[in-house]
């Protein structure tokens, strides 16, 4: 453990809090798969939780996780541009001299995530319906009688957004060089967040699913008392990044 400073989540020394609003800037569609049931409207309906649409937690932390990957490739350090395998069972990327920092901040086998992200609910939104054609790759063009409809939320609805970091502080910067590297991540996933947005969800090619954070709250805890709250207002925390 002492050749793995990435291991520090035993002491809990600060907790950042980001409480916000999500908004599809385009058709959002998040579903649970073709639907089984003869009472549904659609062929492929949201999904919901107590009839409100949801864009699950572990969507939002997948899509962050793959920018970050990507980010931290075009490094030009070696030290820091190495992106763990997660296919590779006995990758170890942790060590005194080379960090994943994908994994430091979101986990991997027994190293614990330090990002937490819970659903986000939708508010104020609206679903429609649109009727869609299966094209041939082949001809180019329409396949007969190969029609199908989906469901997708409205462009301009919100989602409540709230995610929790542990030991991560991105509004002060960290000591340790690789923690700073990790701060410099998170920063970028929430400056891209916030000013172009992340694309999440199906059809993604076809331009559903871009998302953008559009307002938002930091508060931070730190020692030596966490009880004491930092609150401020995350727009102008990114300004000044």
């Amino acid at each position: 453990m002492e050749n793995r400073p990435c291991y520090d989540l035993d002491t809990l020394k600060s907790i950042i809090k980001i409480e916000g609003k999500i908004r599809n800037e385009t058709p959002l569609r998040i579903g649970y798969g073709k639907s089984q049931s003869f009472t549904d409207a659609t062929d492929n309906p949201i999904l919901r939780v107590n009839g409100k649409p949801i864009i699950p937690g572990s969507s939002l932390k997948g899509a962050l996780r793959s920018l970050a990957e990507a980010y931290v490739r075009s490094w030009s350090e070696e030290k820091y541009s190495f992106v763990c395998d997660l296919e590779d069972k006995e990758c170890n990327s942790c060590d005194e001299n080379k960090y994943c920092i994908p994994c430091i901040i979101f986990g991997f086998k027994d190293l614990s995530s330090r990002v937490y992200i819970l659903d986000a609910i939708a508010e104020n939104y609206s679903i429609s319906q649109r009727t869609m054609v299966t094209i041939s790759r082949v001809f180019g063009g329409q396949l007969p009688r190969h029609l199908y409809t989906l469901d997708y939320v409205e462009p301009g609805s919100f989602f409540n957004f709230s995610m929790f970091m542990y030991n991560l502080n991105i509004v002060d910067g960290e000591s340790e060089e690789w923690k700073n590297k990790a701060v410099e991540v998170m920063r970028y996933l929430l400056k891209t967040l916030v000013t172009e947005g992340i694309f999440i969800g199906a059809k993604k090619s076809a331009g559903f699913g871009l998302i953008k954070l559009t307002s938002g709250e930091v508060e931070l805890r730190k020692l030596p008392d966490l009880t004491r709250p930092v609150k401020q207002n995350l727009m102008e925390v990114i300004k000044s990044w």
